[in-house]
């Protein structure tokens, strides 16, 4: 009867241990927002074959427009902090609809310039990948809906970066 309780306490504790040792394994501690730079530059590199110049170049280009995407993704914050307060507040309607429209312009600037990087990157990667490049991810940037900042590897983002200013 003894041996009922100990082989129930030995697999209780096996199955814990491998509980712990899978969720180590297969769940990175790494934050999504230190991992989408890697990730994103990764993804194109394998999928468009870079290397040497080519791949250093599209680095540097992703990397001085990660300051220009943190400015868009801080102005959107804004403008809809902005326009939340407004209508929780119960403004009047024609303060609404100019907060709205500020919101949505300022989506749409930030749309424009991803859109004119990626056509950058493209040019970059050159001939047919440079094509293939553009009708993967562009479609994504027209369709992209500023839930969370804009990933190039495809991954969807589940942050909301813009739902909340940055520092506040």
């Amino acid at each position: 009867m003894n041996y009922r309780w100990i082989t129930a306490g030995a697999i209780i504790a096996l199955a814990l241990l491998a509980g712990g040792a899978s969720y180590l394994c297969f769940h990175h501690t790494m934050s999504v927002s230190a991992g989408q730079n890697h990730d994103s530059l990764m993804w194109v590199r394998h999928e468009f074959k870079l290397s040497g110049e080519k791949l250093s170049k599209v680095e540097a280009l992703h990397e001085a427009y990660e300051s220009v995407c943190a400015e868009h993704c801080i102005a959107i914050a804004e403008a809809r902090a902005e326009l939340k307060h407004l209508q929780d507040a119960k403004a009047a309607p024609v303060d609404i609809e100019t907060a709205a429209a500020k919101a949505k312009a300022v989506d749409a600037r930030c749309i424009a310039s991803t859109e004119a990087h990626i056509k950058e990157v493209a040019t970059l990667i050159g001939g047919d990948e440079g094509r293939r490049y553009l009708s993967i991810v562009l479609p994504r940037v027209l369709m992209f809906d500023h839930s969370g900042p804009a990933s190039l590897d495809l991954h969807s983002t589940t942050t909301s970066a813009h739902d909340i200013p940055a520092g506040k």
